[in-house]
C-alpha cells in the first residue's frame, strides 16, 4: 500500500472484542462472476445429476468437518455447522434450482445464482437484523456447492506459520474454527453485523472481529501492517509509531478493566441502599446460552424464537417448538427466561403461508396480528411453550400489542392450549405468567388496561422509540431523529412503569437503552424492575448500579422529566455522572498494565 494511505482508518463492526495489531493475509475478496449458458436438452439430465453430485460432496464435506473438530471447539461451531447441512439438503431450495435448470435450459451455477439472489431478496425486506443477516448463511451455502462445482479449494488457516490478520470477504464457520488452532490474532470482513454466525463463532472462540468493512478486501493487501480494533470496530492500515502506541496502551487498558470487571459476572445487582434490578439477558439463539453464567445473567428477559421459523421449507412442529425451550428453562435454572412469540409477518416465511406483500409491513400483518390471523401456527408454538414450562421457570410474551381485545384473543388460544393438553394428560405450569411487550403508543395510554390481563410487561425501546417519534432508524436521512432521552420517549417509559406497579406487576425493559451505563441512573429513578441486555455488557452495568444509592435517582428522574429536549436531558445526566457519579463509573485500571502477546505493531518506544 502507498506511504500516503498511511493511518487509513476503515469504520466496521465491532464482532468480538479485542485489539490486536499484525500484518494482514488477504483471502479472495468476493465471488467470482458466473457465466450463463443455455444448453442443448441432452444436457439437461447431466446438468441436473451435476448439481446432485456438489450437493453430496457439500453435505461430507461438513460431515467431515464436524468430526475434524469434536471436542475440540465450541459447540456454536457445529450448531452453524449443522444449519448449513440442513441448507444443502432443503429440497426447496435445491428443486428450485433443478427447475430453473431444466425450464430455462440453463447451467447449474447460473440456477444457483438466480435462486439464491431470489432468496436474498426474501431476507433483506426483514426488519430484524438478526434475521436478516441469515442471507448470509445462504450466500455461504451456496458458495460451497458452487465451488464444489468449479473445483475451488480454500485456504487451510492452520497451515499459516506467522501471526496474522485474516481479511476476506466472509468466513465459512470450519474457517473461523481453523483460526483457533493457527496463529491468526483475529479477522476483518466486508459483510456481516453483530448477529452473523461469524461473529457468533469469534465470539465464542474469544477471537477478536471486526466485520461490515464492506471493502477492506480491495483497501488491504498482503502484508500490510493493520490495527483491529473490536471494542470501536475500527480498522487501522499501515498505523504510524504514535498510533500503534495509543492502541498499544488501549489494548493494555482494555484487558486491565475486563480484568476488574470479572468481579461483576455474579449476582447480586443492587444499589447501594440495596434496591435490587434484576440484570438479564437477551437470547438470539440457543447456542449462546453459555454466555448467562460467564458473565453472571440472571436468567433471560427476551429469547427471540423468530430464527426457528427461517431457512425451511416447511414451518417448526410442536415438538421442535418444545425441545428448544425445554432446553431453554432447564439451562436458566434457577433464573427465569421469558419466551417472546414470533414476531414476523408470513411475508418472511419461505413455507407457507405466504402473506401479500405490503407497502409498509413494519406497520402490517405480523408479530401477534399475524398469530391472531393463524391460530393453529400460534397455538403450536403455545403448546411447545407451555410443554417446556414443566421444566423450569418460563414466562410468555406477546409482542407488538396495540389493544385489549388482541391480549383477550391470544390467552384465549392459550387456554384452549392448556385444555387440550389437560385432555392429553400432559404436564405444564398452569400459572405461567403471560407478559406483553409495550412497543407501540397505543399500549402505553392504554396500559393501566392492559396492566388488569397481564402479569408483567417488557418495554421494547427500540421500536417504541421509533413508533414515538415516527422516524426508522436505519435510514440514513432521519436517524439522528432517533433519540432514547426524548423526553416523550421518557414520558412513555413512566407511565407504563408507573401502570405496571399500580396494578402490581413488574415491569422490564429489553431494548437498547437497558444496556447503556449512562442511561442507567434515569431508568433506575423511573423504577424499573429489570433490565435485559446482550449477556456481555451485564458486567459493566452491574459494577456502576453498585455505586449507585437508589433512593436519590428518583429525584434525578423527576427533574429530568421537566426537561423540554433531549439535548438539556443528556447534559444535565453527563454533568450529574462527572459530579456525583464520579466513582460509579469508574474503571480504574492497573498501573502500567502491559498487554498479552497478540500485539505486533511496530512503535518507535515498544519493541
Amino acid at each position: 500500500m502507498a506511504r500516503e494511505d498511511q493511518n487509513l482508518v476503515l469504520k466496521g463492526i465491532a464482532a468480538s472484542e479485542g485489539i490486536v495489531a499484525g500484518p494482514a493475509f488477504v483471502m479472495t475478496s468476493a465471488r467470482l462472476p458466473i457465466p450463463k449458458r443455455i444448453l442443448d436438452p441432452g444436457l439437461i439430465p447431466a446438468e441436473v445429476e451435476r448439481l446432485r453430485k456438489a450437493l453430496r460432496e457439500a453435505v461430507h464435506e461438513l460431515e467431515d468437518v464436524k468430526k475434524e473438530f469434536q471436542g475440540a471447539v465450541t459447540r456454536e461451531v457445529f450448531s452453524i455447522i449443522d444449519t448449513h447441512s440442513m441448507l444443502i439438503q432443503d429440497e426447496s431450495l435445491w428443486s428450485e434450482v433443478e427447475r430453473k435448470i431444466q425450464d430455462g435450459q440453463i447451467n447449474v451455477e447460473w440456477a444457483i445464482r438466480k435462486t439464491i439472489d431470489e432468496w436474498l431478496k426474501v431476507f433483506a425486506s426483514i426488519r430484524d437484523d438478526y434475521l436478516r443477516e441469515r442471507s448470509q448463511e445462504v450466500e455461504l451455502v451456496a458458495q460451497r456447492v458452487l465451488d464444489k462445482l468449479i473445483g475451488h479449494k480454500d485456504k487451510d488457516l492452520r497451515q499459516i506459520d506467522q501471526p496474522v490478520i485474516i481479511v476476506a470477504h466472509d468466513l465459512r464457520p470450519e474457517q473461523t474454527a481453523q483460526m483457533f488452532f493457527s496463529k491468526v490474532l483475529g479477522f476483518s470482513t466486508d459483510i456481516g453485523s453483530a448477529t452473523s454466525h461469524t461473529a457468533i463463532v469469534a465470539r465464542s472462540l474469544e477471537i477478536p472481529a471486526v466485520v461490515g468493512l464492506k471493502n477492506i478486501t480491495h483497501l488491504v493487501e498482503d502484508g500490510d501492517l493493520i490495527i483491529l480494533d473490536g471494542i470501536e470496530g475500527n480498522v487501522i492500515v499501515n498505523p504510524d509509531d504514535q498510533l500503534c502506541r495509543k492502541y498499544f496502551d488501549r489494548r493494555a487498558e482494555w484487558e486491565s478493566i475486563n480484568k476488574l470487571l470479572q468481579e461483576y459476572s455474579t449476582p447480586p445487582s443492587r444499589t447501594k441502599d440495596g434496591f435490587q434490578v434484576q440484570l438479564s439477558a437477551n437470547l438470539e439463539i440457543l447456542d449462546e446460552i453459555h454466555f448467562l453464567s460467564k458473565y453472571g445473567a440472571e436468567g433471560v428477559g427476551l429469547y427471540r424464537t423468530e430464527y426457528l421459523y427461517l431457512n425451511r421449507d416447511r414451518l417448526p412442529n410442536e415438538e421442535e417448538h418444545f425441545e428448544n425451550y425445554r432446553k431453554l428453562a432447564e439451562v436458566v435454572e434457577p433464573y427465569q427466561a421469558t419466551i417472546r412469540t414470533f414476531d414476523l409477518g408470513g411475508d418472511k416465511f419461505i413455507s407457507e403461508p405466504k402473506a401479500a406483500a405490503e407497502m409498509n409491513p413494519a406497520l402490517g400483518l405480523r408479530a401477534i396480528r399475524f398469530c391472531l390471523r393463524h391460530p393453529d401456527i400460534f397455538k403450536t408454538q403455545i403448546r411447545g411453550i407451555l410443554r417446556a414450562s414443566a421444566f423450569g421457570k418460563i414466562r410468555m410474551m406477546f409482542p407488538l400489542i396495540s389493544d385489549l381485545e388482541e391480549v383477550l384473543e391470544a390467552k384465549k388460544i392459550m387456554r384452549e392450549a392448556m385444555d387440550e393438553l389437560d385432555r392429553e394428560g400432559v404436564k405444564f405450569d398452569p400459572a405461567i405468567p403471560v407478559g406483553i411487550m409495550v412497543e407501540v403508543p397505543s399500549a402505553v395510554l392504554m396500559a393501566d388496561k392492559l396492566a388488569e390481563q397481564v402479569d408483567f410487561f417488557s418495554i421494547g425501546t427500540n421500536d417504541l422509540i421509533q413508533y414515538v417519534l415516527a422516524i426508522d432508524r436505519v435510514n440514513e436521512y432521519v436517524s439522528y431523529l432517533y433519540q432514547p432521552l426524548h423526553p416523550a420517549v421518557l414520558w412513555m417509559i413512566k407511565r407504563t412503569v408507573d401502570a405496571g406497579h399500580q396494578a402490581g406487576i413488574q415491569v422490564a425493559m429489553c431494548g437498547e437503552m437497558a444496556g447503556d451505563i449512562y442511561l442507567l441512573p434515569i431508568l433506575v429513578g423511573l423504577g424499573l424492575d429489570q433490565l435485559s441486555m446482550p449477556a456481555r455488557l451485564i458486567p459493566r452495568v452491574r459494577k456502576v448500579l453498585r455505586g449507585f444509592q437508589a433512593g436519590e435517582l428518583k429525584p434525578v428522574a423527576e427533574e429530568l422529566l421537566k426537561f423540554s429536549t433531549a439535548e438539556k436531558i443528556k447534559t444535565r445526566l453527563q454533568e450529574l455522572a462527572k459530579k456525583e457519579w464520579a466513582e460509579a463509573y469508574r474503571m480504574e485500571p492497573e498501573k502500567n498494565p502491559e498487554p498479552s502477546g497478540g500485539f505486533l505493531c511496530q512503535k518507535s518506544d515498544q519493541s
